[in-house]
């Protein structure tokens, strides 16, 4: 016996078939969908003056960088870009990503900075560490002695921080180990950190370690909101993904109606990368719906108000 979850599985299956295929759609690709970016040709392209101002404190190893800014802002995606970027470029550069920080401790944030460093060949790295945080530290001094003498920089990238900014004891410290390794270099840094989180890591790094704060070159950063240009970029990407298509700059955002996108804008309190792309989700479902009800394709702000439910 089919229960209603099963009517209405199906009967949105059903749905969304139908107006994929009215659009062009490849089988199974829904826009707009993925919180995870499914491929790389969806992300639109923002942040070039962040960009520009990153690089060159990188190049120029004048100081250390935090990206604070609110979940959704579009960190993870930032942090991509220059992590590949830097990645291609090992003769100048080693990463060492610190991706989980919920149990560090200071000896762990020296620990994990030397595995990520083991995957380079032309560094000594014990395959034993000492138990004591202080010898471990000691590692991590011969490691940058080598670094320097390579004539390369470390960006050390920890993410999420405020994960465990609550933890008072466990957050001061990771921040014990960053400034410690923050200070290694004898004419410049050799360790640049490269720090991620939201504004409640922000407050509580100037709040327990000051010192730390007043290092960083370029100290809570912002990601840029979404506007009409971002987001119909945006939308003209996740369609030409969802057909199979090469995205080219004007892109047409059919079945959007142009008057569509101030319309999704206005529905989003804080324009963030993650809350215009679910807002265009909940449009194109939306969409899905009228054309099953009325055969009308074009997404409209009419649309939004009949099929779209306020958050």
């Amino acid at each position: 016996m089919t229960n209603q979850f099963d009517s209405a599985l199906d009967t949105t299956e059903q749905v969304q078939q139908r107006y994929g295929a009215q659009l062009g759609f490849v089988e199974e690709r829904t826009p707009f969908a993925a919180e995870t970016m499914p491929d790389r040709q969806v992300a639109v392209e923002v942040n070039d003056q962040l960009m520009q101002e990153v690089a060159s404190h990188i190049l120029n190893r004048a100081g250390h960088v935090s990206i604070i800014d609110r979940h959704g802002a579009g960190k993870s995606h930032f942090r991509d870009l220059v992590y590949d970027s830097l990645d291609a470029r090992r003769e100048h550069f080693r990463v060492a990503r610190i991706r989980e920080v919920e149990s560090i401790t200071t000896r762990r944030t020296y620990v994990r900075v030397l595995d990520e460093l083991r995957e380079y060949d032309d560094l000594e790295i014990p395959t034993q560490l000492p138990r004591a945080t202080d010898e471990v530290r000691a590692v991590v001094e011969d490691v940058s002695e080598q670094l320097e003498a390579l004539g390369v920089a470390c960006i050390v990238q920890v993410d999420q921080m405020e994960d465990v900014a609550g933890d008072t004891h466990r957050f001061e410290q990771l921040l014990a180990a960053l400034q410690s390794v923050a200070d290694l270099g004898d004419e410049r840094p050799v360790f640049i950190l490269f720090l991620f989180g939201t504004p409640a890591a922000g407050e509580r790094i100037t709040e327990l370690r000051e010192t730390l704060s007043s290092r960083m070159i370029a100290e809570d950063r912002q990601l840029e909101r979404f506007g009409r240009e971002h987001t119909e970029e945006l939308i003209g990407r996740w369609l030409s993904w969802a057909r199979g298509e090469e995205y080219t700059d004007g892109y047409p955002i059919d079945p959007f109606a142009p008057a569509t996108i101030r319309a999704l804008l206005d529905r989003v309190d804080d324009q963030t990368p993650r809350a215009v792309r679910q807002m265009c989700y909940h449009a194109y479902r939306a969409g899905a719906q009228q054309y099953a009800d009325t055969e009308t394709v074009e997404i409209t702000p009419d649309t939004l108000d009949t099929h779209v439910t306020e958050p």
